[in-house]
């Protein structure tokens, strides 16, 4: 049913990444399907900016976590934004389009009073993405 999945991750790894993280290695070992992590990261005034090394070894770290929870094949991509909190949305959905995944499995938090006004990340991409999407709260 599903051969690819993309899971999104936030490094700074808020509670709501590591209980969709179970949900994704859980349908990919059931499933048996790849799974894709995607980061999107910039400079953002007040963040600690990380280096291109310390990405691509905290994505590395993770996916070996997930490799060995799911049995799966765990890839990783990180997208450099200029503007993270503007071009997220769109940047997630577009990969998971080129990468060719058939399900986005992705957390959330709970409602908050900014997501009757603006949609939340998870939100656009439940909305907006061709392919399924696995919200997890």
């Amino acid at each position: 049913m599903f051969e690819h999945i993309m899971f999104p991750v936030d490094l700074h790894m808020p509670p709501e990444v590591y209980k969709a993280a179970k949900v994704a290695t859980e349908v990919a070992k059931w499933q048996n399907a790849k799974i894709t992590l995607v980061s999107v990261t910039g400079t953002q005034p007040g963040d600690v900016t990380q280096s291109e090394s310390s990405i691509t070894a905290d994505l590395a770290a993770l996916a070996e976590k997930l490799s060995e929870q799911s049995g799966s094949e765990v890839d990783t991509l990180n997208i450099h934004s200029v503007d993270v909190a503007i071009e997220v949305d769109g940047d997630l959905r577009r990969a998971a389009e080129d990468m060719g995944a058939d399900l986005i499995v992705v957390g959330t938090h709970a409602p908050r009073i900014t997501d009757h006004i603006f949609s939340s990340h998870a939100g656009y991409l439940a909305k907006h993405a061709k392919m399924s999407v696995f919200v997890v709260r």
